[in-house]
């Protein structure tokens, strides 16, 4: 078998797995993507070279835009190759596993994985379209910025407090109001955590009007970037509190 990931060319005959097969996530669903599994005896030269072509798409790929974000796969190395009937022609892939080794002899047991990028896209934002309808609470809008929400938003602050008499009667200290409030917690992506910064940067310089949502404490963010199955997702948890002015 003739195979190339990237830079890297193997034409040995070593190859111990039929090498084709899926990625799969939800297969009755249709969420799988083609890949191969190279599982075979490397000479040290060959090892090396692998880990090389490895690196190189690695030190790129980690710095990639969230491809759920962009739409777009990001770096990719081509491969090809050809067995047991079947063919890739520099096929745009992504790591799935990091080459692994273990010393057999003189030779290298080695097995690494790659997958078909677009597919392996398209599988996940079908996931991702599942999640949202899902787990998340709606979306609330801030600014340029729609969040989706993880927990329900809606409370009050301000409210009538009730207190006794000393005869034990209750009454109430306090306007017989209360102030609607959003506690916003919600997920986006980098540039929405700064779009929502710069909407509170603008609107606390100036008094709400009546029914506006006003920013009654300052915003805070969590970040998490991943490599999952070869895609970076850039994920921020925003928090905030509006106030509904009156």
């Amino acid at each position: 078998m003739t195979l190339t990931i990237g830079t890297w060319v193997y034409s040995g005959n070593f190859y111990t797995a039929q090498p084709f097969g899926y990625d799969e996530a939800e297969t009755r669903k249709g969420r799988t993507a083609r890949k191969l599994q190279l599982s075979a005896l490397l000479s040290a030269a060959e090892w090396a070279s692998l880990l090389t072509a490895y690196n190189t798409w690695r030190d790129t790929r980690i710095n990639d835009p969230d491809s759920l974000t962009s739409n777009a796969v990001g770096t990719t190395v081509a491969v090809t190759a050809a067995a047991n009937g079947v063919t890739w022609t520099a096929v745009p892939c992504w790591f799935l596993s990091a080459p692994s080794g273990e010393q057999v002899g003189a030779y290298i047991q080695t097995t690494v994985e790659v997958v078909d990028a677009a597919q392996a896209l398209q599988v996940l934002q079908a996931e991702q379209s599942s999640s949202a309808a899902k787990y998340y609470f709606g979306t609330w809008t801030i600014g340029a910025t729609t969040l989706n929400l993880l927990r329900p938003p809606e409370t009050y602050q301000d409210m009538p407090q009730m207190s006794l008499t000393a005869g034990g009667t209750t009454y109430i200290n306090g306007p017989l109001t209360a102030t609607r409030v959003r506690t916003i917690e919600g997920v986006t992506d980098a540039a929405g955590w700064a779009a929502i910064q710069t909407w509170v940067e603008t609107t606390v310089q100036a008094v709400p009007a009546a029914g506006a949502w006003f920013p009654i404490g300052a915003p805070s963010a969590t970040a998490e970037a991943q490599i999952v199955g070869g895609a970076r997702a850039d994920v921020y948890t925003v928090s905030i509190t509006l106030g509904q002015a009156k």
